[in-house]
C-alpha cells in the first residue's frame, strides 16, 4: 500500500500514467458509473497522482482543526509533492479541491503548472451556506438509506439518476451509516474559505468548468472565479450537475486534456 511519510500523518495516494504531473483532487462521494473511466482517461496522457486527503479514506486522520482548512489542505498536498519528488504539477480540482488547489496555487505559485477547477465555489454566500447546513441536518436526521438518496438527488442530475435508477437503489441500500459530525466539520470548512482574495494573484493557466444544472455550486461561482482569475478559460456545460467528472467523463477529461496540453 503505498504510503507517502509526511509532517502531520501518512497519505496514501496512488497513480498511473506517464508524462507530465496531474494531481487530482476528486470527490469523496460517487455513483454507479465511478470516477474510474475518468481516471483512466487523463492516464493515457499525464502521469496522474490520486491520493486520499487526510481524515479520508486509507489517510491518517487530520491532526487538528487547522488541517481540515483549505489551507490546511494545501501544506498537506506540498507536503505530499515533496515526498514525491514533485517540484510542479497540473491540478485538476473538482468542487472542495478547488479551495486546496486555489490554496496551493496561492501559496505556492512555482509548483502549480496548471490548474482545472471543476464545480467551484467563490465564498460561502446565502445559497451555499444554506445548502451545507441542510446537509449536515440531513445527516442527523436521515437513516442511511434515505441520506444515500438525498445527497443522489443534489449531487446527480435527475435524467442521469433516471438512467442509473438500479445502480443508485443498491448504493442506497449498501450504504454506511453517515457520521454526521465529520461531514459538518468537512462542510463548515467550505462555508469558511473565501477564494476571491487569492484568485486575483493567480499567475497560472487556469480553466474553470461549470454546469448549468448544479444545485450545489451553481455556474454563477464559476462565472465570478473566472471574472478573477487573470486569463482565466471557461468551460460552461449545459446539463451535468455537481458530479461532472462522473455524468460528463468524456467530454470533461477531453477539455482537460487538451486545455493542459496547451499550456505545457
Amino acid at each position: 500500500m503505498p504510503l507517502a511519510q509526511i509532517e502531520g500523518g501518512d497519505i496514501y495516494y496512488e497513480e498511473s500514467g506517464s508524462g507530465a504531473v496531474l494531481a487530482m483532487l476528486l470527490p469523496v462521494s460517487v455513483g454507479p458509473v465511478g470516477l474510474r473511466p475518468f481516471h483512466d482517461r487523463l492516464a493515457e496522457r499525464f502521469r496522474v497522482i490520486r491520493y486520499d486527503q487526510r481524515g479520508t479514506g486509507r489517510s491518517a486522520p487530520a491532526a487538528a482543526p487547522e488541517g481540515m482548512t483549505m489551507a490546511g489542505r494545501a501544506a498537506e498536498l506540498a507536503g505530499l509533492f515533496d515526498a514525491l519528488g514533485i517540484e510542479s504539477a497540473h491540478m485538476f480540482c473538482h468542487s472542495t479541491g478547488c479551495g486546496v488547489g486555489l490554496s496551493l496555487a496561492a501559496a505556492f505559485p512555482d509548483r502549480v503548472a496548471g490548474l482545472v477547477l471543476a464545480n467551484p465555489w467563490s465564498h460561502g454566500d446565502a445559497h451555499l451556506t444554506t445548502m451545507q447546513r441542510l446537509r449536515v441536518a440531513a445527516a442527523r436526521a436521515l437513516d442511511p438509506y434515505q441520506y444515500a438518496w438525498f445527497n443522489a438527488s443534489l449531487l446527480f442530475p435527475s435524467d442521469y439518476r433516471r438512467a442509473h435508477l438500479e445502480a443508485f437503489e443498491r448504493l442506497a441500500r449498501d450504504a454506511a451509516p453517515q457520521n454526521a459530525d465529520r461531514i459538518e466539520g468537512r462542510l463548515e470548512a467550505i462555508l469558511a474559505f473565501d477564494a476571491r482574495p487569492l484568485a486575483t494573484g493567480l499567475t497560472c493557466p487556469t480553466l474553470i468548468a461549470t454546469a448549468a444544472d448544479d444545485q450545489l455550486m451553481p455556474p454563477w461561482f464559476g462565472t465570478e472565479l473566472a471574472a478573477l482569475i487573470p486569463g482565466a478559460a471557461r468551460l460552461a456545460l449545459d446539463g451535468g450537475g455537481h458530479m461532472l467528472p462522473e455524468t460528463r467523463g468524456d467530454a470533461l477529461a477531453s477539455a482537460v486534456a487538451d486545455f493542459l496540453d496547451s499550456v505545457a
